[in-house]
Parts: C-alpha cells; sequence; structure tokens
C-alpha cells in the first residue's frame, strides 16, 4: 500500500513538472522581444555584454542618507541568504535602516537610482518570507501597518546598463507606477512567463517611485531570457522542482551598489560618516575565508546592526520626532562621531549632565532615573503616550526598552564610542507597563527621563 502511494505521488510530481515544463516551453517559444531587447526586457545578447565592464550608473542616491542610521555590508549574514550562481549563504544586498526605523517603515521616500525605466512590478506570491516584514514590524511595534500598504518589489532597467536589473524590495509603489506598469507575480517570474510592460514607466535618476524599505540589489543577467526572477537563494536553485525552471536556471551575478555609484553620489555618505566604499563591502576572498552557515534560506546566526562585521553605523539610531522636540535638543556641536542632518543629539565638551528637570523641558515627568554602567531599571507605569530623553556623559551606551505593547527588547537608542554629554529624546511612544535596560561600560554615567507626551 505505501509503494503504490509513493508511486502515486511520483506519477504526480512528474506530471506536474511535465505540465510546468509545457506550458513554459509553449510561452517562451513566442517569445521575440525587439530588435534592441530581449522577450524579458534586457538586451537582446546578454551572453554578448556578460564580461562588459560595467559604467557607474549609479547616479543618484535612492534613499536620503541622512535619514540612514544602518547600511549592511555586501555578502553579510544580514537578514537571510540572498546570492546569485556564483556564491552561496551571504546577502548580497544592502538593507538601509532608518534612523526612525519603526516609524518610517511605511512613509521613507524610495527614489530611482538611475535613469531607466520600470518594467515590472512583482506582487507576493507564496515564495517564502513574504509576511516576515508585517510580523516583525506587529512584533516591534505593536502595531498593524496600514491597511493599504503594497509591500512589492520594483525592477528598473537602466539606460547605461541594460543587461542590468536594480531592485527595490518591499515598496509601496506610486499609483501613477501602478498604472503604466502591471503587477507580476513572483512564481510567473520564476516559471519565465512574466513580460514586462509595453510601454513601463521611465524614471530619471533621483525621481519618487514609492514608500518603504531601502533595500535595494544589483542584478546583472549573463544569459537566458533576462526575466527578473525571486530565485535569490542557494537553497531555492538547489530545490527538487525549482532548480529546473527558467528563474533557477539562469546565470545571474549579484554587485553592489557601491560599485557603480559616482563619487558625487557616495559624496552623501561621506557628510555623514567616515567612510569609504570598502567598508560596505565584504569581499568574496573575505567571505571564503570566513564562510557563513545556513540552514535553508536562514542564516544559523544572522547579525545585527551592532555588529561592525555585518553593518556600517553612519548615524545613532531612533532619532526624535522634531515636533516634540524640547528647546535644549541642539545639533551636535563636537567632534565625536554623533548624528547630523537632522539629529536630536545635543553634545556638550563638559562631562555635566543636565538635570531632571532640564531634561523634562517642562513637561510631566513620570519616571527618572540616574546611574552609570549597565542596568535593569524598576519597571513603571505610562497611562498614556509618553517619550524617553536621554543624557550620557560618554559612549558606547544602548538602551532598550520592553513594553506590553512588544514582549521583545526594542533598541530605542545607540551611541558610538565617543566623550562629551549627548542628550537624545525618542519620538512618541505607546502606553503600557515600561520597562528599561541600560548597557554601558562602569565609567559612563546617564540619566533618563520619561515624560508625558503634551
Amino acid at each position: 500500500m505505501f509503494r503504490k502511494a509513493f508511486l502515486i505521488t511520483i506519477c504526480l510530481v512528474v506530471g506536474v513538472l511535465a505540465a510546468i515544463f509545457l506550458v513554459v516551453g509553449m510561452l517562451n517559444a513566442t517569445c521575440s522581444g525587439s530588435d534592441e531587447f530581449g522577450c524579458g526586457g534586457l538586451a537582446k545578447n546578454l551572453e554578448s555584454s556578460a564580461g562588459a565592464k560595467l559604467p557607474k550608473f549609479i547616479t543618484a542616491s535612492h534613499i536620503k542618507i541622512s535619514d540612514i542610521s544602518h547600511v549592511s555590508k555586501f555578502r553579510s549574514s544580514a537578514g537571510h541568504d540572498f546570492s546569485d550562481s556564483f556564491e552561496v549563504c551571504c546577502s548580497m544586498k544592502h538593507y538601509f535602516m532608518p534612523i526612525d526605523e519603526y516609524g518610517a517603515r511605511f512613509t521613507q521616500p524610495i527614489y530611482s537610482p538611475v535613469d531607466g525605466v520600470v518594467l515590472y512590478l512583482e506582487s507576493p506570491s507564496g515564495f517564502g518570507g513574504n509576511d516576515d516584514w508585517k510580523i516583525n514590524y506587529q512584533k516591534e511595534s505593536g502595531k498593524e501597518p496600514p491597511a493599504d500598504y503594497r509591500d512589492w518589489n520594483i525592477y528598473i532597467r537602466p539606460d547605461s546598463a541594460p543587461n542590468v536589473w536594480i531592485t527595490h524590495m518591499h515598496v509601496n509603489p506610486l499609483d501613477e507606477i501602478i498604472k503604466k506598469v502591471p503587477p507580476t507575480k513572483g512564481h510567473w517570474m520564476m516559471m519565465g512567463v512574466s513580460r514586462p510592460a509595453t510601454e513601463g514607466y521611465r524614471v530619471k535618476a533621483g525621481d519618487l517611485i514609492g514608500y518603504g524599505l531601502g533595500e535595494i540589489i544589483v542584478k546583472r543577467h549573463l544569459d537566458g531570457s533576462g526575466i527578473p526572477t525571486p530565485c535569490n537563494s542557494a537553497n531555492l536553485r538547489q530545490s527538487f522542482l525549482l532548480s529546473k525552471l527558467p528563474g533557477c536556471r539562469a546565470k545571474v551575478q549579484l554587485h553592489s551598489i557601491f560599485e557603480f555609484m559616482t563619487d558625487d553620489v557616495f559624496n552623501e555618505y561621506q557628510k555623514i560618516a567616515d567612510v569609504s566604499r570598502s567598508d560596505f563591502i565584504i569581499t568574496a576572498e573575505e567571505r571564503a575565508k570566513n564562510p557563513l552557515v545556513c540552514e535553508g534560506d536562514d542564516f544559523a546566526n544572522e547579525g545585527n546592526s551592532d555588529d561592525p562585521e555585518v553593518y556600517v553605523q553612519l548615524q545613532v539610531s531612533s532619532p526624535p520626532n522634531k515636533d516634540n522636540l524640547g528647546s535644549d535638543v541642539l545639533e551636535t556641536t563636537s567632534s565625536e562621531s554623533s548624528p547630523t542632518n537632522g539629529s536630536s543629539l545635543k553634545t556638550e565638551v563638559s562631562g555635566t549632565l543636565p538635570g531632571f528637570q532640564a531634561l523634562a523641558s517642562g513637561r510631566d515627568i513620570i519616571a527618572s532615573f540616574e546611574s552609570s554602567g549597565s542596568h535593569v531599571l524598576s519597571k513603571f507605569d505610562a497611562d498614556q503616550s509618553y517619550l524617553l530623553v536621554i543624557s550620557s556623559t560618554g559612549g558606547p551606551i544602548k538602551v532598550e526598552v520592553t513594553t506590553t505593547a512588544f514582549a521583545n527588547n526594542r533598541d530605542i537608542y545607540s551611541r558610538p564610542l565617543g566623550n562629551g554629554v549627548t542628550t537624545y529624546e525618542t519620538s512618541k511612544m505607546d502606553a503600557g507597563q515600561i520597562e528599561i535596560s541600560v548597557e554601558t561600560n562602569e565609567d559612563i554615567t546617564w540619566q533618563i527621563v520619561a515624560v508625558k507626551d503634551v
């Protein structure tokens, strides 16, 4: 009986595969494209340009760099395995973490980094992880995402690199783009049956294209039809079923945006922090010497923003909402590596902390704490929305909050190594029972006040 059931299962699998390949073959047989471009929307002869040197075609930043605290490194352990036809088990894309990570999750403007044309929009299709963003947001913020938010991917073909797709992941595209580019599904792309929009939506470098996360991918197609595909991990490429599909058979190579960024664009990063292009890229040789371990699509040890081997820190995370700032919160004036361009830090050369009343700036104090070194502070209740104001005599220091809204610790403030008194104010946080934890060196003194949001 078991043997019979097994044989029936095998026959069904074979039948499904045969049907898939029949459909794929019939559709691909009608794939002609134009004189210049193939049916997938990229250059017609991808093999001929596979080894050609690409120009610096990224001529605008895809996100406002002054809004960003951390950028993941290319080939790091950030997120999950996102690799190409030549490498395995590493993240070959960049995550951009806003200063106000959860406050800006659905409103962060995303821009086209190139002159080109949007030819594909991909809506979720079930290839794993499509709801991870929603689960994580609920877990960390304690809130529901906007009901009308479209968590889609945008594919742009650069004019000066027509064998490349620039992919913006987890973005809500502008309505005007959707009108010209009908969305497709990942499984249709994987099967090689999706087709680019007839006209597409033309963009110039710096044009607004949507709102959402700053994840960005540069993928060069070396052969095949040029149809973009969600086959982005070794696990998918080795899967019995998926490995036979065009989307997993196509030879592709992933690149860092920092390889093709003009100096003018990279200067935006250098205005924020003392960085070089190489800081954002782990080389293939370095990764081979220190390989990561994957369990399916996931890293056995996923990296986080606190790890300098995984993320480059541009500035301190979680800035305040400026509408809620007290008059005593000013721009950084010391030479310490601290946030600029809209940050809420105030740094003084003296080692004197401001005091609770100065930190509160006339607002009602719910709770106050002062100490040095690492501590888990006494819980307190906030019956309405509140803000935290944090002051320290130096860094590094990290402050986390646990509330009844989210059980896990939420990072709300991180200051790198440095001297001088720095004052920081959070944006509005929801009411509940609050527990604050502080992680810092014993010689660093700090004050924290919780004040009512008025």
